[in-house]
């Protein structure tokens, strides 16, 4: 038996569970069995604040209790344990804290205090739901270039200077850089706007409903993340009339566009810098009577300034300047306002932890003067809720700032799990992590990806193997979250990193299998409100990684994933978590037992208000061996 007992998930120990709102109680709970306990605290910090020392007050001869009250503001809070105990007449400190992978859940002894791993409490300020159509959407994300070209014959128009067009879909991307590194020719396939549009009906039937666009607006890479204008469509993808018609369109058959917003930085090659005489405006680089000078920062003019990881061909924009919040958020015809008022879903910004949480309150309250219902989703590659930014822990989901940031974290969850480089056992643990320190509706915001532009295609991350990635799948659409889709995915495209990962899209060459898997997949999540709206637990056995999305015994589906290259059976008594959820009796109610499950395949079992909807024992067709 330990003598020491705390665990961060269950209720018996600290309840509520995970995020708190500010001005909540939460109630902490420890047993200790150690001889000669004096007293015990409960000792937390507010984030870069005040610490306290709270004596805990026995409840029985092992069991001790407070409660503490989220009374200074939203952020986070770090805690720990102090047992003061007396052994051979010596007053003794231990303390009990986070495990060694700080990951929540059960935690260890600690006989330093230099060594102590603490537990994170996060406190916000109030619930941040996304609109409905976000929270109950699919999403594509989709490399416009790289997508179809809608024009006659494949034309490709307002063909770049200093650039090469592909011969044929089937090329591989290729940059021709000069010795330094530099990209002296930029590549085009010549995909468009009118080429979503003729394609409207693909993702319609593969089941999409949010459309997320890489940049659009003029640029002169291919990638478009060096804004030249950002009031302009760039001319290779069309214009602002075919943009609107874009947006008529998807919205009769119910697609929401997002649009990526890249204000941390702009191209030297644009109106704003104009370091290669471009345009007839005056620009930054020109001369420092530029109107545009104080929208950057130069150590010595003009060939000295700040840019995007010392990145040249990307100078930074001063983000403290007024006429930049102006010119992006602030003015009634500000970028955000002006193609907000067009009738797009949302946003999703690049780069956010280069951008104030100030600056991304600005640009939250300038989509809300737009639109009602607009998203507003952030760039972090890792765990949002304790991100450190240049010094500063950063606020994004306290609320009111952003709905939910890209969740990197769940993908490589997936990837390790997948590639059995993560144990399941691990596997939860990383999961629950997520669930404890997110706030709840935050969790459900996060656009989930198992690849985008910036990583390995996961093809190409799971070496190729196809019941691998229907999988990945699998657990893109059943874990919290709005699941997203890179472009090609769905169809087999593999890839390196950039630029392979951003091949042309294989029409006429697509795996017609793994692109069925989507079809169900999305139809799936559109019957099932369990999948959007239910309580999100996992469990593992040795070999199996479960996860139950919940509302009901009516409505919920259940997920066995066996990532391993044996046949393996599910038996309910050999969990190892339990998620403070009762499964016992939960599968035994549903008489889900001895599930077998194929190698490297995946069982979905699913609820239904109607019997004759899923006969035998409410299995759906999901039932994949792959």
């Amino acid at each position: 038996m330990e003598k020491i007992t705390y665990h961060s998930w269950e209720e018996e120990y600290k309840s509520p569970f995970g995020a708190v709102k500010v001005g909540s109680d939460v109630q902490f709970q420890l047993d200790c069995s150690l001889d000669g306990v004096k007293a015990i605290y409960l000792m937390i910090h507010k984030d870069f604040g005040e610490s306290f020392q709270i004596k805990m007050t026995p409840v029985n001869q092992m069991t001790v209790k407070t409660v503490f009250t989220i009374s200074n503001g939203s952020g986070l809070y770090f805690y720990h344990f102090k047992i003061e105990y007396e052994e051979d007449n010596y007053v003794r400190t231990i303390y009990y804290g986070n495990n060694q992978h700080n990951l929540g859940g059960k935690g260890t002894i600690y006989y330093e205090k230099e060594d102590i791993k603490q537990y994170q409490l996060t406190s916000y300020l109030f619930d941040d739901p996304a609109p409905e159509w976000y929270q109950n959407g699919v999403a594509y994300q989709l490399f416009v270039d790289r997508f179809y070209n809608g024009n006659e014959n494949g034309e490709v128009k307002e063909r770049k200077k200093n650039s090469f067009i592909y011969a044929t879909q089937e090329d591989l991307p290729l940059y021709i850089k000069n010795e330094e590194g530099e990209i002296i020719r930029w590549e085009f396939f010549g995909g468009n706007l009118l080429g979503i549009i003729k394609k409207l009906p693909y993702l319609v039937e593969l089941g999409v409903t949010i459309l997320y666009l890489n940049p659009i607006f003029e640029a002169r890479s291919n990638h478009k993340y060096d804004t030249a204008d950002f009031m302009k469509i760039d001319p290779m993808f069309g214009d602002e009339a075919q943009f609107k018609e874009l947006i008529a369109q998807s919205q009769q058959v119910g697609i929401k566009i997002i649009l990526d917003g890249v204000f941390n930085h702009v191209g030297a090659d644009s109106r704003y810098f104009n370091q290669f005489d471009t345009y007839s405006s005056l620009g930054a680089y020109q001369s420092l009577e530029s109107p545009y000078k104080e929208w950057f920062t130069f150590d010595h003019f003009p060939t000295d300034f700040r840019s995007w990881w010392g990145i040249k061909d990307l100078p930074t924009l001063n983000k403290e300047n007024q006429e930049v919040k102006e010119f992006i958020y602030a003015n009634d015809e500000s970028v955000i306002q002006y193609w907000s008022k067009m009738g797009i879903g949302g946003w999703r910004i690049d780069v956010a932890d280069e951008l104030s949480d100030d600056f991304l309150l600005g640009i939250r309250r300038g989509m809300d003067k737009s639109a009602d219902d607009l998203v507003l989703i952030g760039e972090v590659w890792e765990d949002a809720t304790n991100k450190i930014a240049y010094g500063e822990r950063r606020q994004y989901l306290k609320g009111g700032i952003m709905h939910g940031v890209m969740n990197y974290p769940f993908r490589d969850i997936i990837i390790g799990l997948l590639d059995n480089q993560t144990t399941t056992q691990e596997i939860v643990l990383m999961c629950m992590n997520l669930k404890e320190n997110y706030p709840p509706e935050a969790l459900k915001n996060n656009l989930n990806n198992i690849g985008s532009h910036d990583t390995t295609r996961i093809f190409t991350a799971l070496q190729g193997n196809s019941k691998k990635v229907k999988q990945a799948l699998v657990l893109l659409f059943v874990l919290p979250g709005v699941p997203c889709i890179y472009y090609g995915d769905e169809v087999g495209l593999e890839g390196g990193m950039d630029p392979d990962n951003r091949r042309q899209f294989p029409w006429d060459n697509e795996n017609k299998e793994t692109q069925l898997v989507v079809k169900e997949l999305s139809a799936l999540r559109k019957n099932q409100k369990s999948l959007v709206e239910g309580a999100f637990y996992s469990f593992s056995t040795d070999c199996l990684f479960v996860v139950l999305r919940y509302l009901s015994d009516e409505d919920y589906v259940l997920t066995l994933v066996n990532s391993s290259k044996e046949e393996r059976e599910f038996k309910s008594d050999t969990i190892k978590n339990n998620d403070c959820f009762d499964y016992r009796s939960f599968f035994k109610r549903q008489k889900i037992q001895n599930q077998m499950i194929a190698p490297q395949g995946i069982k979905i079992v699913k609820g239904s208000q109607n019997e004759d909807d899923f006969p035998n024992n409410k299995e759906d067709k999901l039932d994949y061996p792959f």
